[in-house]
């Protein structure tokens, strides 16, 4: 038997509904469509990679962007589509672009992966008939990533089908070429006075790098061995299906003055549970702006510990858990000073030594507090702190800013990560970077483009590498520099 998902099943209805109005044609011709065109450079300059190649670099240049429609609504219903696309043009991007060339079958890329199709690729070999077909890095692609309905009633608003998804857990995390997108449902309303109410049901995944719909937990930050348990393209062993869907919701409040709380829940269910409490207060000082900002995140445990099993002390399996449970909990706080054209933010995060917090949908736990490019600093018993300023520089040169931020990562190093981390593999050292971002949005004649550069520069602790089991393994310098170049053109 088919399974049908039961988004698909509400579109299918309400397409029924659609269909019987009064004046379709109108709704498509009063339809406002949205483009981009995108362009990305990227070079990652490694010390070393996986200990094999010194000195090795990464770099990947795609091209593309992407196509929305949305109908103008019929009461109350309109529709919408977003066609995205990537392409490496005139074969600019080489295999050889990222490919280890002391080790053919590996690839020095990593961010850049993302840039292109990630879908059986030398980083990700697809499962299924035949698990090892491997596309070429730097191989282009299309995917149709939004499809959906959406039912405006007052001011609450329903969409069903593929669309972008936000909130603290799954969010589109459009820094490269195509976003994630989520096939399910979220109602988001705004009713009562000063509140908004969201719900979100997440049925299917759409990574960054892949054309196809998964299972939530079809990704690859999805700790290893729950891809290896259910039926995933990053394992071929699952024996359990496809893993079971995900559901959040929260509320957001802003009754009081310069106050805001936010409360929320996730279920996934033979899995994990997790609540998030949050509150953002902000004073005047002068001529200063003086905002003080709190997370804390508690995690359950309702099935994932048996599946990870953290505190095996196998030399394979073992990541120095306390037990095989994965109760945690996170926090983090934070202090933001606004002064005219400048934003300055010092922040500090701690994550339990319980275990993992469990983030795989690029939601990240810590971000707006210490999360900086490339890191995950909610892994069991990790003490981050970051300084960031931001500065307007629109009075000397209009729609120019700049970034500059300084972060610190204490890990603990019997700590071994549940699955593997961007740039830095399963190793759980200290890590320091340096991160600068400029962005320039034209205007005038030139209005719509916007060039964004960003450099970052990591500096990971080969002291403290990683263990598994009481053992010292894959003992390599991962630190590395980053350059990204982006140009959009919106119209």
């Amino acid at each position: 038997m088919t399974k049908h998902s039961f988004a698909t099943a509400l579109i299918l209805g309400s397409a029924l509904f659609a269909t019987a109005a009064d004046d379709l044609a109108s709704a498509f011709k009063d339809g406002k469509f949205e483009g981009r065109i995108r362009t990305q450079y990227f070079v990652t300059d490694w010390d070393m990679h996986d200990g094999t190649n010194k000195d090795a670099t990464a770099t990947g240049f795609a091209v593309g962007g992407s196509l929305l429609y949305k109908t103008s609504p019929l009461y109350g219903l309109s529709a919408g589509a977003g066609l995205y696309t990537t392409q490496n043009p005139g074969g600019w991007t080489e295999e050889d672009d990222g490919r280890n060339m002391t080790t053919p079958t590996k690839f020095n890329a990593t961010t850049s992966n993302d840039l292109f199709l990630r879908e059986g690729s030398g980083a990700t070999p697809l499962s299924g008939t035949n698990p090892t077909t491997l596309v070429p890095y730097g191989e282009g692609y299309a995917v149709l990533a939004q499809a959906y309905l959406q039912y405006d009633i007052a001011k609450t608003k329903a969409t069903a089908g593929r669309f972008l998804m936000t909130n603290p857990w799954i969010t589109p995390n459009d820094t490269k070429m195509i976003p994630i997108a989520i096939e399910g449902v979220q109602i988001k309303s705004n009713d009562l006075a000063n509140t908004t109410i969201q719900i979100d049901y997440a049925d299917k995944i759409k990574e960054r790098g892949m054309t196809h719909f998964g299972n939530m937990a079809d990704t690859g930050d999805t700790p290893d061995k729950i891809k290896a348990y259910y039926t995933t393209t990053y394992s071929t062993s699952g024996t359990h299906g496809e893993a079971p869907d995900v559901t959040i919701a929260g509320v957001t409040n802003k009754s009081i003055d310069d106050l805001e709380l936010q409360g929320w829940v996730l279920h996934w269910p033979d899995l994990v549970d997790q609540g998030l409490i949050e509150a953002n207060y902000a004073l005047e000082a002068g001529d200063a702006i003086v905002s003080f900002g709190g997370r804390f995140i508690k995690q359950n445990d309702k099935g994932a510990g048996v599946i990870i099993k953290p505190f095996t002390t196998s030399s394979t399996t073992g990541n120095g858990d306390n037990d095989n449970s994965i109760d945690s909990y996170l926090w983090a706080l934070r202090t933001v000073i606004n002064y005219g054209s400048a934003s300055f933010l010092v922040s500090m995060s701690h994550t339990d030594d319980g275990a993992d917090m469990i983030a795989p949908w690029r939601g990240f736990l810590t971000q707006g507090y210490t999360r900086s490019m490339t890191q995950t600093d909610w892994n069991a018993n990790t003490d981050a702190y970051k300084a960031q300023l931001n500065y307007d520089l629109g009075q000397r040169v209009s729609g120019l800013s700049t970034m500059l931020s300084y972060s610190i990562y204490d890990r603990d190093p019997s700590k071994t990560p549940y699955q593997s981390m961007t740039n830095r593999a399963y190793q759980n050292g200290d890590t320091t970077q340096w991160n600068l971002d400029v962005l320039y949005k034209c205007s005038g004649s030139l209005k719509g483009l916007e060039l964004f550069a960003r450099f970052m520069d990591q500096n990971n602790d080969v002291d403290k590498t990683n263990v598994i089991g009481g053992t010292t393994t894959n003992v390599f310098d991962s630190s590395n520099r980053e350059m990204r170049l982006e140009v959009n053109y919106r119209f």
